[in-house]
């Protein structure tokens, strides 16, 4: 079953492709195969296939679990967020965890309170994340007349996690307190209390690191599945 629909509901059931316009509630129970965000979207949980975004501002009060994520917009899920890919342009906010099996790659803000865990993390923008694990790790300034004209600071702000764990991690200003990683390079200001296992580390006479490990334990910091 499709269904278009602009400021209404979506009673449960299964869904084939939703298209939501204006400002949209969809019900506990709705299962989709497509849901195009074009709208105010709001749900009390999200269960489907593929998520597009266009333009839209999608908010779930508790858990997302999905096939993959796409488009521009916002994302805010009060809960865990689970996807196989991520490709988004504009603002993702996920309070629970967010795994990934596969990919994320945001141009914008990727914003997390607890745990990111993905294949790789590939981000223009701002981190903002307590425990990130991945196998690659890249963070580059988003440039962009804009946000300066618009005096859109959060998109050129500094990135903050507490812990990250890779193989290769290569970031622009980002404040940690705990990196492990194989081969490392930093830019722009980065700030590192421990660096912890880096056989390669590259810099570019900016960067702040207190203390360097050759080795430290990371057992408890394994990545988790989607």
């Amino acid at each position: 079953m499709n269904l278009r629909l602009s400021d209404g509901h979506v009673a449960a059931g299964r869904y084939r492709t939703i298209t939501a316009r204006g400002h949209t509630v969809i019900d506990p129970g709705v299962v989709f195969d497509t849901l195009v965000v074009a709208g105010v979207v709001t749900m009390a949980g999200c269960r489907g296939g593929t998520v597009e975004c266009k333009a839209g501002r999608m908010v779930c009060t508790g858990d997302m679990d999905v096939r993959s994520i796409g488009g521009y917009g916002e994302i805010h899920v009060s809960g865990r967020l689970s996807c196989q890919t991520l490709r988004f342009v504009g603002v993702v906010r996920a309070d629970g965890d967010l795994v990934c099996a596969g990919d994320v790659t945001v141009d914008g803000i990727l914003s997390n309170d607890r745990i990111i865990s993905a294949t790789s993390v590939t981000l223009r923008g701002v981190l903002e994340s307590t425990d990130v694990r991945t196998d690659t790790l890249s963070i580059e300034p988003l440039h962009s007349m804009m946000l300066t004209r618009h005096a859109m600071g959060e998109y050129t702000a500094s990135s903050r996690a507490r812990t990250v764990v890779g193989n290769a991690v290569r970031v622009h200003a980002l404040t940690c307190v705990t990196l492990h990683a194989d081969a490392v390079e930093l830019s722009e200001r980065c700030r590192i209390e421990r660096l912890c296992n880096a056989s390669h580390v590259a810099g570019d006479g900016t960067t702040d690191v207190s203390l360097f490990r050759p080795t430290c334990s990371q057992t408890h910091l394994k990545r988790r599945r989607a």
